[in-house]
């Protein structure tokens, strides 16, 4: 049998997928199935984007921000219009081509991992025109609709090996990655690897997140962490891990130091996270943190459920800059009671600690099912909330609050503090959608 595993468009094609990086490097030694990988969504880039993917390549960015404001406009009008294709039951661009390459590889099983609801359409195209061969989705994104036009859904890997393999099979666990699978060709001067050290956010505490779900928190071997980076013969990792421990971080620290690249990571600013520990990170090759920061509001923070506080923030900010670490620092505006007082409050927090933030990366705040706020919308001002239906996507969610700003609001005074936001940024704005050029230009 052949499988062929899919990460179909659109998202930015900054790096190699994960999850079929990952799917593949289980099935591959412990499947009797013959195993391919497809990442159509850097197909379709290549093809629609040949100017964008050489001027990233070449990686002069002499003219960056003005390159990249082209880009995001023209690949969202892009997306846009052929996720309306797919919805007037037209054909997407490039998909005779894009069929054609799957078709080619003669599979038995076409496996697609959605992970992000901007991938549903072009998934569900070609879901529809795969009649004959055996069709898997899974992934976070994999929705109601996408379901329902496939053959079957798996949650991971271990459930795709015993649907391919009827025959009891004696798994090798310890897997580690293999990115030898991909050629060079991403949007971006040097490939940037994402690798994951556990499997879900060991916090998972956030009010507003639901990416940890109901999975159990399990952290990988590091030996197979360190065997996956030195297979790749790669320079740069981005640890994709939701959250990571201190004692966890060191760890990692210390086994990645003698590989001589440079990665980056997602943290909480917490108070543990002291001058001499970035230090030790800095030392093995940590050049660059994206920090859920989030608010500048002691009250906001609490009701967040961060478990993080203005005082400390700021402490861990100047000691990251210290250490020689670039800032990033994820925000969110119009969460569920926020005055405009403390909108402002915000405002002034990263106006105060300017000096040691690199670039900010504002949000307007979004309401998702099974988060605590959807789950407890009272204790949040929130009176009232309201699905939308849509055709393929799942419904899309309003609310309404009984006090603070609402969405509008918020979104109305960001715009009006654009310049006061944007001057704090020593790194264009613009790579808010490529942090990865960020990355390997430090």
């Amino acid at each position: 049998m052949k499988v062929l595993l899919i990460y179909p468009p659109f998202c930015t094609p900054a790096s190699p997928p994960y999850s079929i990086t990952n799917l593949y490097s289980y099935l591959k030694p412990n499947s009797n199935s013959e195993i391919e990988v497809m990442d159509l969504n850097l197909e379709f880039h290549k093809l629609k984007f040949p100017e964008f993917q050489k001027y990233y390549q070449e990686g002069d960015f002499e003219d960056y921000d003005e390159m990249t404001s082209k880009f995001r406009t023209v690949s969202k009008e892009t997306f846009s219009g052929n996720n309306k294709k797919v919805l007037a039951n037209e054909k997407p661009e490039f998909f005779d081509e894009i069929l054609k390459k799957i078709k080619d590889s003669k599979p038995d099983v076409v496996a697609f991992s959605v992970v992000y609801s901007s991938q549903a359409f072009y998934t569900y195209a070609l879901l529809k025109e795969l009649k004959d061969y055996k069709t898997v989705i899974g992934g976070p994104s994999a929705n109601m609709k996408l379901i329902k036009a496939a053959d079957e859904v798996l949650c991971n890997e271990k459930e795709l090996l015993n649907y391919l393999d009827d025959d009891e099979i004696i798994t090798k666990e310890e897997i580690s990655l293999d990115f030898s699978i991909y050629k060079e060709e991403y949007f971006t001067p040097e490939p940037v690897i994402p690798i994951k050290t556990s499997t879900t956010c060991y916090y998972k505490g956030c009010a507003y997140c639901s990416h940890f779900s109901s999975c159990e928190y399990e952290e990988y071997p590091l030996k197979l962490i360190k065997k996956t980076i030195e297979n790749s013969k790669q320079k740069y990792f981005f640890i994709i891990d939701e959250m990571i421990p201190t004692p966890r971080l060191l760890e990692i620290a210390k086994m990645i130091k003698p590989l001589n690249v440079f990665w980056t990571c997602q943290l909480k600013p917490i108070k543990n996270l002291t001058y001499e520990v970035l230090k030790e990170l800095y030392d093995s090759g940590l050049t660059q943190i994206m920090w859920g920061l989030e608010s500048g509001c002691d009250r906001i923070l609490k009701l967040m459920r961060k478990g993080t506080n203005k005082s400390d923030i700021q402490e861990v900010l100047q000691n990251s800059h210290k250490a020689g670490i670039k800032n990033i620092a994820y925000i969110i505006f119009g969460f569920p009671t926020e005055t405009k007082e403390e909108f402002i409050e915000t405002i002034n927090f990263l106006k105060e600690n300017n000096e040691f933030l690199d670039l900010l990366s504002p949000s307007i705040f979004g309401l998702h099912e099974g988060t605590i706020i959807e789950k407890n919308p009272a204790r949040f001002g929130i009176t009232k909330i309201i699905k939308e239906e849509r055709t393929i996507l799942e419904p899309k969610i309003s609310y309404e609050v009984s006090e603070g700003l609402t969405n509008d609001q918020a979104r109305r005074l960001r715009q009006a503090y654009k310049n006061t936001l944007n001057k704090i940024n020593k790194y264009p704005k613009t790579m808010n959608f490529f942090r990865e050029h960020m990355f390997v230009k430090n």
